[in-house]
């Protein structure tokens, strides 16, 4: 036996829910509260993109103005090259001074005063019957050799004495004296003093 459904029956269709009143407002609801958000999120952000704006706009403008006072202060310098050139000299010179007194500070002069006044006390010094025929002064006055004739040797002591009672710095060096006679007949001796600086 045969029997028909009929599928359009109300009884047999599948039910659809009603598109209800409340349903439309939660979904428009919904978006417009999003974009309510989204608008916020949007404004805040451009509130704090116009500070950070405002306030790079001013440090831009301080760092302007600090180039701008270099820039002047170096076309200032640029333009007075007649201090730089003698600022350059100077420095200059300072160098050469230090290099003149470091020089002069590790090098030992000796008698940078002269040797006149050795000679000065030697012509002081000299006694009737002595001679002087040679003087050599070296190391800077350290090393004295005095050489030269006399009749009696007992006069070369006597004349050593004078000389250490001179002005010069002959009078602190301590001398060492030789003496011969120049022959068995010969009644004048050569004397030669030396000091220890040798």
């Amino acid at each position: 036996m045969r029997q028909q459904v009929n599928l359009y029956l109300p009884e047999f269709q599948v039910k659809k829910d009603p598109i209800s009143s409340l349903l439309v407002s939660q979904v428009v609801g919904g978006i417009v509260l999003t974009m309510f958000v989204i608008t916020i999120f949007d404004v805040y952000s451009r509130w704090n993109l116009n500070n950070e704006l405002v306030g790079l706009r001013a440090v831009l403008a301080e760092e302007t103005r600090k180039v701008d006072q270099l820039d002047d202060q170096l076309r200032r310098r640029a333009q007075n090259m007649d201090l730089t050139n003698r600022l350059q000299r100077a420095e200059a010179r300072l160098t050469a001074s230090r290099s003149i007194r470091d020089f002069l500070s590790e090098t030992q002069l000796g008698n940078i005063g002269g040797f006149s006044e050795y000679l000065k006390d030697i012509s002081r010094a000299s006694l009737d019957g002595l001679s002087v025929q040679n003087f050599e002064i070296f190391n800077g006055g350290r090393g004295v050799k005095i050489g030269g004739r006399v009749l009696d040797s007992a006069l070369v002591p006597r004349f050593v004495n004078n000389i250490e009672v001179g002005q010069s710095e002959l009078r602190r060096q301590r001398f060492s004296s030789q003496i011969s006679r120049e022959g068995p007949d010969a009644r004048v001796f050569s004397f030669e003093l030396s000091n220890q600086g040798e």
